[in-house]
């Protein structure tokens, strides 16, 4: 191990524990925006995007950001831009490196309306610099946390590579405390169980602990035949999908544990 390497594995273990000496979410995001900050950057954005979000027309990314980031973020979401998003069709293509915004846009193709959204981005909201580092590409979603810079920012653009491996390194840190911390994962899929009525919440509960839904009339206040209108409704709801990969899916967000 190199004293780079030394280096960054000391700064990685304190991030590690301040996150768990720190109760509330947003003092856990607040500590992953001071190491941004740290790096010369302005910015935070974490985003999560559930695999039955990506099922879903109705459902966007969940994000957490930094209130400096918040007039970008309004908009972003106001014209749901994640559907015209490069860096989020690139993750969900499976990519797993790190995508600096402007350089890889220009050696991808991008749709007319990708472009737009960039030169927005760049031009109206002035980020000189966007940096997003893969944290989660499986069946339970995909997860990234981007590093961002303004152009009235009085540093330069070069990061060094202990930085970028630094910053990586957070962005997974973080990842992964918040799917272990129940009150943070929470906040990650809670728009999920807001599109659930407390009967499909309660079907929903019942199929995950392996029962068979012609027997649901016997634990629950409903009926086999409602339960089964239930379930075709809520199986359209994330783009018709089975109901064995309904609870799968279900399951790797460990839904159960808030219903």
């Amino acid at each position: 191990m190199s004293i780079d390497d030394k280096t960054t594995f000391i700064r990685n273990d304190c991030f590690i524990q301040q996150l768990y000496d720190n109760d509330s979410p947003s003092g856990k995001f607040s500590l992953l925006e001071k190491e941004v900050r740290k790096a010369g950057f302005n910015a935070a954005l974490y985003t999560f995007i559930p695999k039955l979000s990506q099922l879903s027309n109705s459902l966007e990314p969940v994000f957490q950001y930094s209130n400096i980031y918040q007039q970008r973020m309004r908009d972003y979401k106001n014209n749901q831009t994640h559907r015209d998003d490069f860096v989020i069709r690139l993750f969900k293509s499976g990519n797993t490196q790190c995508i600096d915004w402007w350089e890889i846009s220009k050696q991808i193709e991008l749709t007319k309306k990708e472009k737009h959204a960039n030169h927005k981005t760049k031009e109206h909201f002035g980020v000189s610099r966007g940096i997003s580092f893969p944290t989660l590409n499986n069946d339970m979603g995909i997860a990234y946390v981007s590093v961002i810079k303004f152009k009235d920012n009085p540093s330069n653009n070069n990061v060094s590579s202990e930085m970028l491996a630094y910053l990586n390194q957070c962005s997974q840190v973080y990842h992964d405390h918040a799917m272990t911390h129940q009150d943070l994962r929470y906040h990650f899929i809670l728009p999920i169980l807001r599109t659930l009525t407390p009967k499909k919440v309660t079907l929903i509960e019942y199929l995950i602990s392996g029962k068979p839904i012609n027997c649901i009339s016997k634990h629950e206040n409903i009926s086999t035949r409602y339960a089964e209108k239930l379930l075709i409704e809520t199986r359209k709801q994330f783009g018709n999908i089975s109901t064995n990969e309904l609870i799968y899916l279900m399951g790797c967000l460990n839904i159960a544990d808030y219903i």
